[in-house]
């Protein structure tokens, strides 16, 4: 299915409500919004322009909540229109592929969490030389890893006084979305709090 275009006001009012979710992994609210974003318009507008996104299919609406939750096809776009993302060099997608692959020939999910702990590390690495230093001493909140498409991962780091960092992965084919879910959840479990120095610290 075709994604339908976005006009201006849609653009940030979805990149509001990503933002606000990685950062509260709570459904995301007009009042919110306009609270911590200069969207320029009021909740009531931006609570419709939140329907105009659900019916494109952008946004979905839990039933226990007055907030939206973004969509796979919301970190979609989000990714396609970040500018100036940090990436990662060739030799580094060669390393993450190895690790990756490593953990799925052996097929134990303890091995694919360690894979992807070190992996995190790599990515986290890559951050800090690429950005400032400062990042180097940003706390990690959490942590999700979202499905794009096959062999495609959206890394999404939330950062304390940081804000949000995204990057855009290569991963083997070979490694199913199922799996994504835990290994995040673990990862969070294990390094939410500490900062990026810290991770990197406490990886082989």
């Amino acid at each position: 299915m075709h994604a339908e275009p976005l006009n201006e006001r849609e653009h940030h009012v979805l990149d509001a409500v990503i933002r606000t979710y990685v950062e509260t992994a709570e459904p995301a609210g007009s009042r919110t919004l306009t609270r911590r974003f200069r969207l320029g318009v009021s909740p009531a507008t931006v609570r419709n322009t939140m329907s105009d996104l659900e019916e494109k299919g952008y946004l979905y609406h839990p039933h226990t909540s007055a907030g939206r939750v973004p969509t796979d096809r919301a970190y979609r776009f989000f990714v396609d229109s970040l500018i100036g993302s940090p990436r990662l060099t060739d030799a580094e997608q060669h390393s993450i592929r190895q690790e990756l692959g490593a953990a799925t020939d052996r097929a134990g999910v303890e091995r694919l969490v360690g894979r992807a702990a070190q992996v995190l590390g790599l990515l986290t690495q890559e951050l800090g030389i690429a950005i400032a230093p400062r990042l180097d001493a940003a706390t990690l909140e959490r942590l999700e890893l979202v499905p794009l498409t096959e062999g495609k991962v959206l890394l999404v780091l939330a950062l304390r006084a940081g804000g949000v960092r995204t990057i855009y992965v290569d991963v083997p084919s070979t490694v199913p979305a199922s799996a994504l879910a835990p290994v995040a959840r673990v990862l969070n479990e294990r390094l939410a709090g500490l900062t990026l120095r810290e991770i990197r610290a406490t990886l082989p």
